[in-house]
């Protein structure tokens, strides 16, 4: 699950509110692998033979071990549709889009690398122009699911009257209202941009990767935090002691992994 910032609510209601929100998130990381095989390589559609089959988990009807490997998914899509930074390699863009994947998908929070937010944050953009263009087909706008929601607005609306009571001269709106306002923290898409970025330092890869920004200083000048959250994986053989950085996610038991995608 990513971690998310600033959201309002208790946190029981912060609890329902990521889920749903990390849901969404998987589901447009999702709709990008199955727009390009639908669209660009129907190669990959062996395992789908009806409408339902789109209802099942990706990885049983895809296979994303091989789509990551496939350097067509990264011109033909990836690129194309500016969902990795200028200043990655293929191979690094496929990476990261499937290393955001398998984050999404595990189930303790994790803040990804650098160059993944960049791909999470072109993602959200381009889902955000897709709504814009064709609302009939998307909305930007997604309400969570009942009972959960009123649950939430329950609590959102303690919060509402709390902040017009604390300064009331601040706030020309009805406790609803800044209550419905509170709510679009989680169900408007716009609003993701707030709650799934600390901010958006990975906007600076369009010019320079990682290690220029790190050899020129930006990094340290505007606080750039690079990596995300990483474990070290250590191992011994012939009598040496190796050490590898991986993702933190892609030890936590159950979820999904290389070698299952």
């Amino acid at each position: 699950m990513l971690q998310m910032y600033g959201l309002p609510g208790t946190k029981k209601c912060q609890d329902i509110g990521k889920v749903f929100v990390n849901n969404r998130l998987i589901s447009l990381l999702e709709d990008v692998v199955k727009d390009y095989v639908q669209m660009a390589d129907e190669s990959y559609m062996d395992r789908i033979t009806s409408s339902a089959d789109w209802e099942k988990p990706l990885e049983e009807i895809i296979d994303l071990k091989r789509l990551s490997q496939d350097r067509a998914f990264y011109s033909d899509w990836l690129d194309i549709n500016a969902l990795a930074p200028n200043s990655s390699s293929p191979q690094r863009a496929m990476d990261d889009f499937f290393s955001l994947y398998r984050l999404l998908k595990a189930k303790k929070e994790y803040k990804p690398d650098l160059s993944m937010e960049y791909t999470l944050y072109a993602v959200i953009h381009n889902e955000q122009d897709i709504c814009e263009d064709e609302p009939d087909l998307h909305e930007r706008v997604q309400r969570v699911p009942e009972p959960e929601r009123s649950q939430m607005m329950e609590d959102l609306l303690k919060e509402a009257e709390r902040l017009k009571s604390s300064e009331p001269e601040a706030w020309k709106e009805t406790a609803l209202e800044i209550a419905d306002e509170l709510m679009s923290y989680y169900e408007d898409l716009e609003k993701y941009i707030v709650t799934c970025f600390e901010d958006t330092d990975c906007l600076f890869l369009d010019d320079m990767d990682e290690e220029k920004m790190e050899s020129s200083g930006i990094a340290d000048y505007f606080g750039v935090s690079i990596l995300g959250d990483s474990a070290k994986v250590e191992m011994e053989g012939n009598g040496q002691h190796y050490q590898y950085r991986v993702h933190a996610w892609d030890l936590e038991e159950g979820s999904p992994s290389e070698n299952t995608l």
